[in-house]
């Protein structure tokens, strides 16, 4: 049974089913039809619009950092992807002490202090095994987001956490040219444990009852490096 076969028979437990139209689905994947060039040309265009809005908040950030401290993370280096103008990454900065850098694929990115261009699908070397966690909100933003939490899970330490910040607003509701990835909260679960065989899996899920600068529920789900022996 494939994935959607799968994800229909658990959802079906909660009145839910996969139909046509996207906007009613539980997982959503856009098509580009001018493939990688028309996705990047989109991502950058929208970072332009909205070069200043953020989308984080110190609610949720900080549940973040309380995780960290609880798990007895003292973090010293920290990763933000899809971090736009870097205001999560002055935040971590500030409130953890770590040095903490943030990715964007716009050449904006240079305009913020700490913030580095990069697709966030790709791989870097330099960055394996580099960093105590990842922090996202843009996993919506990912055309292939498989494969970028694979290229992430490789940037943790072994004691490492990946935190992907996640509302209604990243599900299929809001999925399309701009934001080509959306799944209902309830799915991602699902989701990390079929991706992350071997590599990664769900650690925890944080509840944030409603955003600071939004006042909409969050979750923020918690993903560790898989262990040896728990492929």
């Amino acid at each position: 049974m494939g994935l959607k076969g799968t994800l229909n028979r658990i959802a079906g437990k909660f009145g839910y089913a996969f139909v046509k139209a996207h906007h009613l689905e539980l997982l959503y994947q856009h098509s580009y039809k001018g493939g990688y060039e028309e996705y990047r040309k989109a991502q950058i265009e929208a970072n332009r619009r909205k070069l200043h809005k953020v989308w984080a908040d110190e609610d949720t950030l900080s549940a973040i950092a309380g995780h960290m401290k609880k798990a007895g993370i003292t973090p010293e280096r920290g990763i933000c992807h899809g971090a736009r103008n870097g205001f999560e990454v002055e935040w971590f900065r500030k409130h953890t002490g770590a040095e903490v850098i943030g990715t964007d694929i716009s050449e904006t990115a240079t305009q913020f202090p700490h913030m580095v261009v990069w697709d966030f699908h790709e791989e870097n070397p330099e960055w394996e095994e580099a960093f105590d966690f990842v922090y996202t909100n843009s996993l919506d933003q990912a055309m292939a987001p498989e494969r970028a939490l694979s290229a992430w899970a490789r940037q943790i330490r072994p004691e490492g956490r990946i935190y992907i910040e996640h509302t209604m607003a990243h599900s299929p509701t809001a999925a399309g040219e701009m934001d080509p990835f959306g799944a209902h909260p309830m799915v991602m679960p699902y989701l990390f444990f079929t991706w992350g065989r071997g590599k990664y899996a769900l650690n925890d899920i944080l509840e944030i009852p409603a955003k600071t600068n939004k006042r909409i529920p969050a979750w923020v789900f918690v993903l560790e490096r898989a262990r040896a022996g728990k492929a």
